[in-house]
């Protein structure tokens, strides 16, 4: 998932691996501590082979991560933006070395949840992937777990998932148009907790779909992207690169299509 070229400068895939700035590398080339194939480096501007070349640092080797991808139990308060104005963001939540650039890119969010909202984030490089993720055509599954302000009878919980499978139609809310949700799919924990299964994601979509449907949401979670779901152990505001596992998980094809 996502292409970068086969050969790279020095400097710049030291920089890329979180070995600090270019004058950071080029001081650790300088004490002789970055071997080429078993040869002091000597200079940063000489060109690496990425398939071929072996590089050490301080006698370690080095792992060339041309993306990373990382699970955020995202807690509330936090806003899903590099820029967070009056809030703290969920990049603020990163170790440095975490929130540099890869070979592949920029750090970015897959898909955005709300300030009060919780649960599962994914961030990556991989442009690529972030597309296929969060475009609506691919129709991706993201589950949400719901507490609602009203309980709702038995018959209730039948009229809601009818409405869900059929597609709500929302009115506009702030800066965003009206529109009818595509069909999702509703589960009942309780008379007031439910998991709602989405395709889209539209603005408020949850919040706006439960108060078309005359309720309100007053606690909103996350819980799964595709086949992912999000790791019980992971504490709020923890974070975690994915298994190989978790990625083939979240970028299983029978819903990328």
């Amino acid at each position: 998932m996502g292409k970068i070229e086969e050969k790279v400068r020095l400097d710049r895939l030291l920089a890329n691996s979180g070995y600090g700035s270019r004058s950071d590398v080029k001081a650790l080339v300088r004490d002789g501590l970055v071997t080429v194939n078993g040869v002091p480096a000597g200079r940063t501007d000489i060109h690496i082979n990425l398939s071929r070349d072996r590089i050490e640092v301080d006698g370690q080797p080095l792992k060339i991560a041309v993306h990373v991808y990382y699970m955020m139990n995202k807690p509330a308060g936090y806003v899903c933006s590099s820029k967070g104005g009056a809030h703290s963001t969920v990049f603020d939540l990163l170790e440095d070395a975490d929130k540099g650039k890869r070979l592949g890119g920029e750090l970015g969010i897959v898909g955005r949840l709300d300030l009060d909202t919780e649960g599962l984030l994914i961030l990556t490089t991989d442009g690529e992937l972030n597309h296929r993720l969060t475009s609506p055509k691919h129709r991706i599954p993201k589950t949400y777990f719901v507490k609602l302000e009203n309980a709702v009878s038995e018959a209730g919980q039948k009229q809601y998932a009818e409405a869900v499978a059929a597609g709500v139609e929302i009115p506009p809310e702030d800066h965003e148009p009206g529109a009818v949700c595509r069909g999702g799919k509703l589960e009942w924990d309780s008379g007031n907790t439910c998991r709602l299964t989405i395709y889209e994601g539209l603005y408020h979509e949850v919040k706006r779909i439960f108060a078309a449907l005359g309720n309100r949401v007053t606690f909103l979670k996350r819980i799964s992207i595709n086949h992912l779901s999000l790791d019980p152990a992971l504490a709020p505001g923890s974070y975690r690169e994915l298994t190989e596992q978790e990625l083939s998980a979240l970028t299983l094809t029978n819903h990328i299509l």
